[in-house]
């Protein structure tokens, strides 16, 4: 029992075993004696876990005391130090902040482990994740067994009106399973009934809490208020809430009506959602769709070369390319962590040697060197924990400049925020931080000679083991200074790539509105290319304005973007019967002339092509050499394959960048003198600066609907801009980093040469006595600080040649071992490493001898 309880006693603080260790062991076996044993380790026990805890915090309040004496004592050093931890605990909580939002945060349904997408696939036409059909939805809920239910989510416009000034909103029609199916439920009112579905039901509607808050004020009285949506009169049912924007990202829900007698199989127009049966994979799910996909495809043989694709919730939401881009530059953030706590590390080094007689005095005193590295390491914490609050503070503020700054739809998030998990994560890192940057020089400082650094004539060693940890921490820091001064060298390389790209069209002078002439006045083959046929003739009438057309959806923007399997009507450069996916948009005459499109050959639609008229299409150059090669186009056919009806080609027109910087989209154009679509852009090119244009141009909507309202005003150059937001913001994020790395790399290897100065100051002195000219004292700093530069600088450009694939997926027109890049980045370091050598050598070449030999 003794034994067991001098064990025990380790519990305490070994400060507190040396001083009343041996009275409490006594006391033990004085009570051993006369107490019966049980009650007596009940009362050990209780006093153990009782005390002990307090003296160990009682120790370590000391030690945070002692630290936090010395922190006032050096306010230069701790400013340093502070400032490089705040900066570096700053940038990786708020770069988490956005990692944990997107990629580690749950997405806000019910179980959404089990949610997937239901996309249809052809590998023939190389889609592989592509809209459904309503027909296959119906197809898919009689047979499929591994889901719980499948709903549907159609894209639409609205517009609301009889509500003071008429709105334009984005909407969506909906199964009325979906809400259920997500596990939400509405914010006020009731969602969707099952009967509302079927064609005929009385006219309802949801809005979205957005909506809700902008325009009715969150009044509970609104459900059941009825509303003008596109002209017609109807009941808002309930408030959706804010989570179904992550799918649909509208302000309006209708139900989505099904008639199978007008749904064609081909038409893929929805979005399918299911819900996984308990227990069941999304692997066996697939094997069941592909099943039934077979089973459709003998049934109607239109089908016969398409499949059914399953993805997960957060594979649908979060795209390859910006996981690679948030886990690149959280990597980037993690690498100026770690740069910081090398420097940090080295100027702990380097303030150690000052500190030797102290650790000596107070060994010789009689603390142990587990104590003394114990006080080390709590003098490092503290400094890291002052950063890391600073830091959060400013993570914080950086938080909400990323919110304001991120263009819409670029993160699928409506927002990034700091909470318990991010500011863990800070508290976490800032321990971390100053353990890695205090364990180096704790270790160092603790194993004093006490001997020597006790005699009056000892000097801090300058050299040895502690020279080489301060060179190969410099040499570190350079290394990794080198390899995200690679990768941001590449990102701005491929962004300026981006922003050189032929585009196709000419920018410069267009703005661009949406328009959504409600279809109960304005039907889509009747009367609603009439009415863009007055409007385009009364805004080329107004001053200012060169020219102005309309389309189903412009470049960059918000438009319909769909794509079409076409097949050739006659002789072609494919195989019989091949289709191809190709782009499509309608477009008015005279669009190709407003946006800058060349026509290559033929000639521009007319509205003379309306109903009854032979069916004309344009496509672009791309198309027509994917189809017919070198033979001319002009006068041959393209057909889709969802149906036989032959489109002659009357033009040929320049490719077009449409989605994407770095791809061009074959295309086909249709006539808007035959169909218009629910949703028109409508672009102007103006002789003025567009923005001015705009109140002339909506008195001129007005002046033929009132009702009618603008939405999705932009200028070209906007949209442009907003498509290389996730480019740009990478480059820079990683340009700043890289910046801030390659800054405090500097720093690091200009304390290395200037300690070394400062330590061989008596050696320095005795070369100049002897006849040392100071420009051979400065060839030989500088040639000192220039080799371990090298080696920092050749391992860096060694690992980013190894680790160029992390950032493939994000350049455009770049190799990842660029040579170019690799020398200016190899070049500029060894330019900012010689200037500071250069700096401490430069001191160290105008030393007077004299003084040097008797400096001490």
């Amino acid at each position: 029992m003794h034994r067991l309880y001098r064990a025990l006693l380790r519990l305490y603080p070994a400060e507190f075993r040396d001083e009343y260790g041996r009275e409490m062991a006594q006391m033990v076996r004085d009570r051993i004696a006369r107490e019966p044993r049980a009650r007596l380790w009940i009362d050990l026990l209780r006093d153990l876990l009782r005390t002990a805890p307090k003296e160990h915090a009682h120790v370590l309040l000391n030690d945070v005391r002692y630290a936090v004496r010395l922190i006032r004592r050096a306010p230069m050093f701790t400013a340093a130090v502070v400032g490089t931890v705040a900066l570096a605990i700053a940038a990786n909580t708020a770069i988490f902040s956005v990692v944990n939002a997107v990629l580690l945060r749950p997405l806000p349904f019910a179980e959404p482990g089990r949610l997937i997408q239901v996309a249809e696939k052809n590998d023939a036409l190389g889609l592989p994740n592509f809209g459904a059909s309503v027909l296959n939805l119906l197809s898919w809920r009689e047979r499929a067994r591994s889901v719980d239910a499948l709903s549907a989510i159609g894209f639409s416009s609205f517009t609301l009106s009889g509500l003071g000034e008429p709105e334009q909103l984005s909407g969506n029609r909906v199964s009325p399973s979906l809400m259920p199916l997500l596990g939400l439920a509405p914010v006020a009112g009731r969602a969707f009934t099952p009967d509302e579905e079927r064609p005929g039901a009385p006219p309802v509607a949801m809005i979205g809490e957005g909506l809700w808050a902008r325009r009715f004020g969150r009044d509970p009285a609104v459900v059941g208020r009825a509303v003008t949506l596109n002209g017609l009169p109807v009941t808002i049912v309930g408030v959706a809430p804010r989570a179904l924007n992550l799918i649909s990202g509208g302000d309006v829900y209708v139900p989505l009506t099904i008639d199978p007698s007008t749904e064609i199989r081909l038409n893929h127009v929805i979005f399918v959602a299911g819900r996984l049966k308990p227990r069941v994979t999304i692997q066996q799910a697939q094997a069941e769709f592909d099943t039934i996909a077979q089973a459709v495809a003998a049934a109607y043989p239109e089908m016969r070369d398409w499949g059914v694709h399953l993805l997960t919730f957060f594979d649908t939401f979060v795209s390859a390319q910006l996981k690679t881009g948030l886990l690149v530059l959280l990597g980037a953030v993690a690498f100026v962590l770690l740069i910081a706590c090398a420097n940090i590390a080295n100027l702990l080094l380097s303030r150690s040697a000052s500190r030797q007689k102290e650790i000596a005095v107070r060994v010789a005193m009689g603390a142990t060197q587990s104590r003394v590295l114990r006080q080390l390491l709590v003098e490092s914490v503290a400094l890291s924990a002052i950063g890391g609050a600073i830091g959060i503070v400013a993570a914080v503020w950086a938080v909400r400049a990323i919110n304001a700054s991120l263009p819409p739809n670029l993160l699928p998030v409506p927002a990034v925020r700091v909470d318990a998990v991010v500011l863990s994560f800070a508290a976490g890192l800032t321990l971390l931080a100053g353990l890695i940057f205090g364990i180096a020089p704790a270790c160092y400082t603790a194993k004093t000679d006490v001997h020597d650094m006790l005699k009056h004539t000892a000097r801090p060693a300058g050299g040895g083991s502690g020279a080489r940890v301060r060179s190969a921490l410099a040499a570190a820091e350079l290394a990794l200074a080198t390899l995200l001064l690679v990768g941001a060298g590449l990102l701005l390389e491929s962004f300026l790539n981006l922003q050189r790209v032929r585009l196709g069209f000419e920018p410069r002078g267009l703005l661009t509105f949406q328009l959504a002439p409600p279809t109960s006045r304005y039907p889509l083959t009747d009367k609603a290319p009439g009415f863009y046929r007055a409007l385009l003739e009364s805004l080329r009438a107004a001053p200012g304005v060169r020219g102005a057309a309309v389309s189903s959806g412009i470049p960059f923007g918000q438009g319909n973007y769909t794509t079409s399997p076409l097949q050739a009507s006659g002789p072609s450069a494919l195989p019989a019967d091949a289709a191809v996916p190709i782009d499509w948009r309608i477009v008015s005459p005279g669009y190709f002339k407003t946006m800058s499109i060349p026509l290559l050959r033929g000639r521009d639609f007319s509205d003379a092509e309306g109903a009854g008229a032979p069916a004309v299409a344009i496509v672009s150059q791309a198309t027509a050499r994917k189809f017919f090669g070198d033979m001319d186009p002009i006068g041959r056919s393209l057909h889709r394959a969802a149906d036989a009806r032959p489109f002659a080609i009357v033009g040929v027109v320049g490719d077009v960048r449409s989605t994407t910087l770095n791809q061009e989209s074959p295309a086909i154009y249709y006539p808007l003198s035959t169909r218009a679509w629910p949703l028109m852009d409508v672009v102007v090119r103006a002789d003025v600066p567009p923005e001015t244009l705009l109140p002339a141009l909506r008195q001129k909507v007005h002046e033929i609907d009132g009702e009618l309202p603008l939405a999705t005003v932009r200028t070209m150059d906007e949209w442009l801009s907003a498509s290389a937001a996730q480019p740009r913001l990478s480059a820079t994020l990683l340009g700043a980093f890289a910046a801030v790395a390659v800054l405090i790399a500097a720093i690091g290897i200009y304390g290395v040469i200037a300690y070394s100065v400062n330590q061989r100051t008596r050696e320095i002195g005795l070369r100049m006595a002897l006849g040392a000219r100071p420009g051979g004292v400065m060839r030989l700093i500088v040639k000192e600080g220039m080799i371990v530069a090298a080696a920092g600088i050749g391992a860096g450009l060694a690992a980013a040649s190894l680790l160029g694939r992390a950032i493939a997926s994000l350049v455009y027109a770049v190799p990842v071992d660029d040579p170019p890049t690799f020398a200016g980045v190899g070049l500029l370091l060894a330019l900012v490493a010689f200037a500071a050598c250069a700096i401490p050598a430069r001191r160290a070449a105008r030393l007077d001898p004299m003084d040097a030999l008797r400096c001490d």
